[in-house]
C-alpha cells in the first residue's frame, strides 16, 4: 500500500496508526491530530516541504518554522487557511478539516462533447496525464471503469506546485473509450500522457476516493 501512495513504510503507518488511534479513543470534535496527520500526508504526497507550504499559507502569516512545529501549527490554523489549502490540491475540505475520513479528494466532471474533452487534456495547466481502466468490484459488479488524471501547474502566492485533478471515475462506454482512444492517436507532444491499467484495489480505493489521485503518478503502473 505504501507503494500505492508513493510513500515510505514508516510514514505511511505512523498516519495510518495515528488516524485509527484518534478515531479510537479521541472526542469526535477533537480533530487537532487528525489535521495536522493530513497536512503531513498532503506534504509527503505532492513533495512539498515546510518553506512551500508556508508561502501557500503566507496570508495567515504561517512561517516554516511554524509548520515545523505541530503543537503550534495546530494553533495557526483557521478554518479559512485550511479552506485555502484544500482548493490549492483539489481536496474535500471536510476531510482536511478532519469531518470525514473520505473522500479525501474533489472531483472534476467529464465534459460533454469529444471536442471539449480535448480542450480540457490540451490545456496548458496539465503537465502529465494518465488514462485509466480497471476491474476494480469482484462478483456481479465486476464491470469495467475508466477514469482520467490530471496533473496541473499552478501558480500560488509566487510559488509553483503541481497538484491532480481526477475526473470522477465512471464505468467505461463505447462513447468514452472512443475519447480515450482517439485522443492517444493525436496527442499533445509536450505533454506526458500514460494510458494503464489499475490493478482492482488501487482502482477501488480511487473510486472511493480512499488515496489522493497525485499518489498514482509517483506508482508503477501496468500498462493498457
Amino acid at each position: 500500500m505504501s507503494e500505492q501512495l508513493a510513500i515510505s513504510t514508516a510514514d505511511l503507518t505512523r498516519i495510518l496508526l495515528e488516524d485509527a488511534l484518534h478515531n479510537m479513543f479521541m472526542p469526535a470534535d477533537n480533530t487537532t491530530g487528525n489535521i495536522i496527520s493530513r497536512i503531513e500526508y498532503i506534504m509527503l504526497s505532492h513533495d512539498i516541504n515546510a518553506p512551500l507550504l508556508a508561502t501557500l499559507l503566507s496570508p495567515w502569516n504561517i512561517r516554516s518554522t511554524v509548520i515545523q512545529d505541530p503543537a503550534r501549527l495546530a494553533d495557526y490554523l483557521s478554518a479559512d487557511a485550511l479552506e485555502h489549502l484544500a482548493e490549492c490540491f483539489n481536496l474535500n475540505p471536510d476531510w482536511l478539516n478532519g469531518h470525514e475520513n473520505y473522500p479525501i479528494a474533489l472531483s472534476g466532471e467529464w465534459p460533454d462533447t469529444a471536442d471539449n474533452f480535448r480542450m480540457l487534456i490540451n490545456n496548458s495547466s496539465n503537465t502529465e496525464v494518465i488514462f485509466w481502466h480497471s476491474f476494480p468490484f469482484a462478483g456481479n459488479t465486476k464491470r469495467e471503469y475508466c477514469g482520467v488524471i490530471l496533473r496541473q501547474e499552478k501558480e500560488i502566492n509566487g510559488s509553483v506546485i503541481y497538484p491532480a485533478l481526477s475526473l470522477s471515475p465512471t464505468l467505461l462506454n463505447d462513447e468514452k473509450r472512443k475519447w480515450l482512444t482517439e485522443y492517444t492517436t493525436r496527442q499533445n507532444t509536450t505533454m506526458s500522457l500514460r494510458r494503464v491499467t489499475l490493478r482492482p484495489g488501487l482502482a477501488g480505493n480511487l473510486i472511493t476516493g480512499q488515496i489522493l489521485p497525485v499518489s498514482l503518478f509517483n506508482t508503477s503502473l501496468l500498462p493498457w
